[in-house]
């Protein structure tokens, strides 16, 4: 089947970064949008005479789309309803709407069958090569099927065409990056930072050293012969990226890139927040890339720190010793809970000796953590709330904390937990908008019946217990899939000052 494009002169894009319209996340502003950057530096090489920019409304909130191609990212469930807000006001000054994002990416049918007539086309996965290609189809109206990973609604069904996600490769498009391209500029991301995360710090970069997720992939393979636990890896989680390292040469390569293009002086306090999954299982990448920063003659002149993630199960004395010897500041370590028991059947693949264990190596080796937990997986209950508490308060007392990162677990389409929720509520199914505290509800309802008298006081009570570990954060609070009590207090101070 074809499927022309309608030839038309596309003179400007734009490409926007949503916010969250419910909870907030503690990095929220501090980290230009890479994917965006990415996508738009790839389409003013291949087409030049476009007028290509990315707006980011943390930073423009009041930002109005008006050229001809409107690019969305729907990042997440959780901005998705302020992704629709913003395609109403595009399309009604007459933009192609084009979404993309881990949400529309898993939710495709849904949100081209329920926004029909509001978004045009839907990218999956990967945009870079999909979004050139798309464009230069509407600019000489040829056939739509040659896109790749392009989906739309003909009005009777929804097209797919070919994907070619695990064809995609990072260094392809991130040499360089065009910041240029950012409306507001990196100053307000390196203010925000220092606002909210560190004052010390002069500039923050986003560095992908790796993909995927080991222990996803091995608990993955191994699927079929689990036993009845409801999740063979981590309930709440959509990763779906394919398992991949880059070479140390090649991750240096672009640091030294983006220090020289954004003229950072000697001397100045740099963070690298690598955005990879799990970089415990990534042992060979840190070994090159600590070889090719102690080759490298320029690394020296700046005080240049990494933030990383790993399970508590997956660090070891050999990786922190590669941790530390990368120069990495941060530890983000997903805790999510305590309990053994809930820890099992939400297949997080750790327990709470790897969880002391974590810490107390992070302590040997001088490296903060930043305490994830999610809060209300299956089989949650009031005492596995109260043993994550105390752990939290314990961590507290320690002096090891960056900050504390949490969560009640919502609902992420492509995860376990979206699966399992939609087999005892099949409506779900056709939701393109996923209303955060009703999924919620029904998830405390069938599975975490122990945790209150019923699901409305059993989520009152995980958001009462996110709020605790919100105030016990010495560094930026997060309040993701619940408003904390100081989130509110925030907004309320907010309100009044207006």
């Amino acid at each position: 089947m074809t499927a022309q494009a309608m030839s038309q002169d596309i003179k400007e894009v734009e490409l926007l970064s949503v916010p969250s319209c419910y909870g907030e996340g503690a990095n929220d502003g501090a980290y230009y949008p890479i994917g965006l950057l990415s996508i738009g530096t790839h389409l003013t090489s291949a087409m030049p005479n476009l007028n290509v920019s990315i707006i980011d409304l943390h930073h423009e909130a009041d930002f109005e789309p008006s050229a001809e191609i409107v690019g969305l990212s729907a990042s997440s469930t959780l901005n998705y309803r302020n992704v629709l807000r913003l395609a109403e006001r595009a399309k009604a000054r007459g933009a192609t709407v084009v979404v993309g994002g881990a949400h529309a990416t898993q939710l495709t049918e849904q949100v081209l069958r329920n926004r029909r007539g509001l978004i045009d086309f839907v990218v999956r996965g990967y945009g870079e090569r999909a979004f050139v290609s798309l464009l230069m189809a509407m600019q000489t109206g040829s056939d739509l099927q040659n896109v790749p990973n392009l989906s739309w609604h003909t009005g009777h069904e929804v097209i797919h065409t070919t994907s070619t996600m695990n064809r995609w490769e990072y260094d392809n498009f991130n040499d360089p990056l065009d910041f240029s391209l950012l409306r507001c500029g990196l100053r307000p991301y390196w203010d925000a930072f220092k606002r909210r995360i560190d004052p010390n710090v002069d500039a923050a970069f986003v560095v992908f050293t790796h993909f995927g997720c080991g222990y996803r992939e091995k608990m993955r393979a191994q699927r079929n012969n689990r036993s009845s636990r409801p999740s063979s890896w981590c309930i709440y989680c959509s990763l779906n990226d394919p398992l991949l390292s880059r070479s140390g040469e090649a991750i240096v390569a672009e640091v030294s890139d983006l220090l020289r293009s954004t003229s950072i002086n000697s001397g100045a306090n740099i963070l690298l927040k690598c955005y990879g999954d799990n970089v415990g299982t990534q042992l060979a990448m840190l070994r090159d890339l600590a070889l090719a920063i102690e080759k490298n003659a320029v690394w020296g002149n700046y005080c240049i720190g990494w933030t990383f993630y790993a399970q508590s199960s997956r660090v070891t004395v050999q990786l922190v010793k590669l941790l530390a010897r990368v120069g990495t500041k941060h530890l983000f370590i997903g805790f999510d809970t305590v309990n053994n028991s809930v820890q099992r059947l939400n297949g997080l693949g750790t327990s709470c000796i790897t969880h002391r264990r974590a810490v107390r190596l992070c302590m040997d080796y001088g490296i903060r953590i930043q305490a994830g937990f999610v809060l209300g997986c299956a089989g949650e209950t009031q005492r596995s709330l109260g043993e994550t508490l105390r752990f939290a308060e314990e961590l507290a007392s320690q002096g090891v904390l960056e900050r504390i990162n949490s969560a009640v677990l919502f609902i992420i389409p492509g995860s376990p937990a979206y699966s399992l929720l939609a087999e005892r509520e099949p409506w779900i199914r056709e939701l393109d908008i996923l209303p955060t505290e009703e999924l919620q509800w029904q998830w405390v309802r069938h599975f975490c019946p122990h945790l209150g008298k019923n699901p409305s006081d059993g989520l009152a009570i995980l958001q009462r217990a996110a709020s605790r570990l919100d105030d016990l954060s010495p560094g930026p609070h997060a309040s993701m899939g619940y408003i904390s009590s100081r989130l509110e207090d925030d907004c309320l101070r907010e309100s009044a000052r207006l």
